[in-house]
Order: structure tokens, then sequence, then C-alpha cells
């Protein structure tokens, strides 16, 4: 085993996990507290989750790896396409970015969204289409969502 890319690959799996809802919940918290613009984003979370899970199972297109499924939550979750880790880490980075204050910040939220994008790619959870797709459907529920800021 080539340790280099087995690390690696458990680098990406870690990265991944930072589209975890709980995570996504708790560094906006951090970030925003229990202000209006987290609630906003705690809504735009939840319509992402719903918008998104209906495309995968409305338009089921197979990930990479060919997940077997049997009922239809089953089906969302065997489903690649949108990304919803894209999606999610979209919605919320890109608030996070937009309201930050602070250019580190600001870039390095950007970073995340790009990084976690690619590790779906490499994880083989997702093709490159399934992470734009996310991407912009995140995109368009955070621009909705800029509004009510």
């Amino acid at each position: 085993m080539n340790f280099g890319k087995y690390k690696f690959g458990e680098w990406m799996r870690d990265l991944t996990s930072l589209a975890n809802p709980i995570i996504l919940i708790l560094v906006p918290l951090c970030f925003l507290r229990l202000t209006p613009a987290f609630y906003v984003l705690l809504i735009g979370l939840a319509v992402n989750e719903i918008v998104g899970s209906l495309i995968k199972l409305l338009f089921h297109k197979p990930r990479p790896d060919g997940q077997k499924y049997g009922g239809a939550l089953e089906k969302i979750d065997a489903g690649s396409f949108p990304s919803l880790h894209a999606a999610r880490i979209t919605v919320v980075y890109a608030t996070l970015a937009w309201l930050s204050p602070n250019v580190f910040f600001t870039v390095l939220f950007i970073v995340v969204i790009l990084t976690v994008g690619y590790s779906r790619t490499f994880l083989k959870r997702h093709f490159w289409a399934d992470v734009l797709g996310g991407y912009a459907l995140g995109g368009i529920i955070f621009a909705v969502m800029t509004f009510y800021f």
C-alpha cells in the first residue's frame, strides 16, 4: 500500500465531513451566533435538503461506485446528482464568506467549498457534473437567502 496515497485519501474523507449537516450548523453558530442571519441560514439548509433530495429522487443518476438501493430514501442516498455535500457547503460557507468582515476567513471559506467539491470526486462518490450541479443548487439558494440578510 502506498502510504502517501492512503494518507491523502484519509484527509479527503476528513475534509468531506465538513459538509456533515451537524458541522454545518455548529460552524455558523460559532460565527453568527443566534442572529437572524443564522436562522435564515438554517432555513436555507432545509430548503437545500428538500430540493436536492427531490431532484435525486425524481431524476435518479447512479453514483460512480454504483451504490445499490431499495426504497425511496435509499434511492436518494444512492443518487449522484446533485451533490448535496457540494450544495450544503456552498450554502453555508458562501454565506459565511459573504458576511465575514475578515478577508482571511472569506478566502478560507471559499477554499473549503472548493476542497469539499474535489473530495467528493476523489472519493468516487460523485462525478464533476454532480459537484457542479451541487454548487449551482447551493449558489441559487445562497443568492435567494442574501435578500433576507
